[in-house]
């Protein structure tokens, strides 16, 4: 008996998902699997999926050797990116990355940017001071890539936090040329 051949596991970034349908950054829909539920997929989040032989996609852990969401097969869309990514993983291009934090943030509190690729470390990645309460970073990232990522002053204690107080949705950093992500922070998990 022949051994089971193991699931190529892609990688992407999940945008939205309703019902059946799920939106991954780069523009396209595909189609969950029967048995498969949005819950399993967070916004913003890299995560993996499998392609099953009706094109359906169902959750996976994406390891190291996940495939680039470019990598999807155009037939595995319900509605496929208006034109075909190709992602050329070996072109780094920067993303500038500028902060505005609030009045209340301690003065000599460094700023810092927490990724995905980190598995979320909250002091991965220092930005620089422009002035007291403006930070920015060049982020160097893979053409055609999304990085996830949050602000914070250095622990999980001081992540980001909406004017709502609640932990708002990861920012996307776009690995396209010229491209720019401006975030301001309207509160901190640690601060009233």
């Amino acid at each position: 008996m022949a051994a089971a051949a193991a699931a190529v596991v892609f990688r992407i970034i999940p945008l939205a998902c309703s019902g059946d349908r799920l939106a991954v950054a780069g523009g396209g829909v595909l189609r969950l699997a029967e048995g498969s539920s949005c819950s399993a997929f967070v916004p913003g989040r890299a995560t993996g999926i499998t392609i099953g032989d009706d094109g359906r996609v169902a959750p996976h852990p994406a390891g190291p050797d996940a495939l680039a969401a470019a990598k999807i097969p155009r037939t595995a869309y319900i509605f496929a990116p208006a034109v075909e990514t190709d992602a050329d993983e070996t072109t780094l291009v920067t993303v500038q990355i500028d902060v505005s934090v609030p009045p209340r943030t301690p003065p000599g509190d460094d700023i810092y940017i927490s990724t995905e690729r980190s598995n979320w470390s909250p002091s991965e990645i220092r930005m620089d001071r422009v002035d007291g309460r403006h930070f920015r970073y060049a982020l160097q990232v893979h053409r055609g890539a999304r990085i996830a990522f949050r602000v914070t002053r250095g622990s999980s204690a001081t992540l980001e936090r909406d004017t709502a107080r609640a932990l708002p949705p990861a920012h996307i950093a776009a690995g396209e040329p010229n491209a720019r992500v401006t975030v301001v922070v309207a509160a901190w998990a640690d601060i009233d």
